[in-house]
C-alpha cells in the first residue's frame, strides 16, 4: 500500500532572501560613488587638501629628520589630514541633506541595516582620499622622495583616519538642521584638528601640554603614523632624535596611537548608534 505524501510550500521558507551586509554595502558604495562624482561640494572636500598642499612646496625646506626635510615631512604628513576633509566634511553635509529629504528615512523603512548606509559612505571616503594618498606619493617619489618604508601601516593609518572621521562626520549631523548650516558646523572641528594635527605645523614647536592633547584626539596619531610609515623614522616621540627603526621598532612605536584611533572610533560608532536622527522631525 502506497500513501502519498504532499508537502504544502511554506511562504517563508521560499521566500527568496535579500542581499547580504556585505553586498548591500559594496552596493551603496557604488551609487555613493556615483553621487560623490556629481556631488560638485565633494570637489571642494578633494581640493582642500591639495590647496593646503600649495603653501608646503612653497616653505623653506630644512633637513629635519636625517636627510629628510620639512618639505618632505610636511607632505606626507599631508595624508594623515585627507581623510578629515573628506571624512569629516562629506558625510555630515550629505547625510544631512538626505534626512531632510526624507531619504534616510525611506532607507531604514525599507530594511536596509544602518551598517550599510554608513558603510557605503565610509567606502567612498576610503577610495579617495587612498587615490590622492596615492598622488602625494607619487609627486614625492617624482621629487626625489622613497618609496614608503612600511606600506600596510601607511594604509592602516589612512583607514583609521577615514573611519574615526566618517563617524565623526555622521555624528555631526545630529547638530545641522540643513546642508548648508552642516558644511559651517564641519569647519569648526576640521580647521581645530588641522591645526593639531602635526601635518602642517610640527607638535615638536607648539608646547608640551599642547602636544600630548593633541596625540589624544584622532588625528595627530595618524599623521604620525603615515610619516613614520614613509621615513622608517621613529617620530613617536617626536621628530627631535627621532632614529630609523626596522618593522617591529616601527609598529611598536605605532601600538599607544593605533590605541587612541581605536577607542575613538569605538567611541564615535556608539554615539552614532545611540544619536543620529534619521527623521527630520525630531521628538
Amino acid at each position: 500500500m502506497t500513501t502519498a505524501t504532499t508537502t504544502a510550500p511554506q511562504g517563508a521558507d521560499h521566500r527568496r532572501k535579500g542581499p547580504g551586509l556585505f553586498r548591500q554595502t559594496l552596493r551603496l558604495g557604488r551609487t555613493e560613488f556615483t553621487l560623490f562624482v556629481r556631488y560638485k561640494t565633494a570637489s571642494m572636500y578633494l581640493l582642500m587638501p591639495v590647496i593646503l598642499l600649495l603653501p608646503v612646496l612653497n616653505q623653506q625646506s630644512v633637513p629635519i629628520l636625517g636627510e629628510y626635510t620639512t618639505t618632505e615631512l610636511s607632505l606626507i604628513g599631508t595624508i594623515g589630514a585627507i581623510a578629515l576633509f573628506l571624512g569629516l566634511g562629506h558625510p555630515c553635509n550629505v547625510f544631512t541633506a538626505r534626512r531632510e529629504a526624507l531619504v534616510l528615512k525611506r532607507l531604514r523603512v525599507s530594511g536596509v541595516p544602518a551598517t550599510a548606509i554608513f558603510g557605503g559612505v565610509f567606502l567612498v571616503v576610503l577610495l579617495f582620499t587612498v587615490l590622492i594618498a596615492a598622488l602625494i606619493v607619487a609627486g614625492s617619489v617624482a621629487l626625489g622622495g622613497p618609496l614608503p618604508a612600511d606600506p600596510v601601516m601607511l594604509l592602516l593609518s589612512v583607514a583609521l583616519g577615514c573611519l574615526a572621521m566618517t563617524m565623526l562626520g555622521l555624528l555631526l549631523t545630529r547638530f545641522a538642521g540643513n546642508a548648508e548650516s552642516a558644511q559651517i558646523l564641519s569647519m569648526v572641528p576640521m580647521m581645530a584638528l588641522l591645526f593639531l594635527s602635526g601635518g602642517f605645523i610640527p607638535l615638536d614647536v607648539m608646547p608640551d601640554a599642547v602636544r600630548q592633547v593633541a596625540l589624544l584626539l584622532p588625528v595627530a596619531p595618524t599623521v604620525e603614523m603615515a610619516q613614520a610609515a614613509y621615513f622608517g623614522y621613529d617620530v613617536f616621540g617626536g621628530l627631535e632624535g627621532a632614529e630609523p627603526v626596522g618593522f617591529l621598532g616601527l609598529w611598536a612605536g605605532a601600538l599607544p596611537g593605533i590605541g587612541v584611533m581605536l577607542v575613538w572610533i569605538v567611541a564615535l560608532a556608539l554615539l552614532v548608534r545611540r544619536y543620529f536622527v534619521w527623521d527630520p522631525r525630531r521628538p
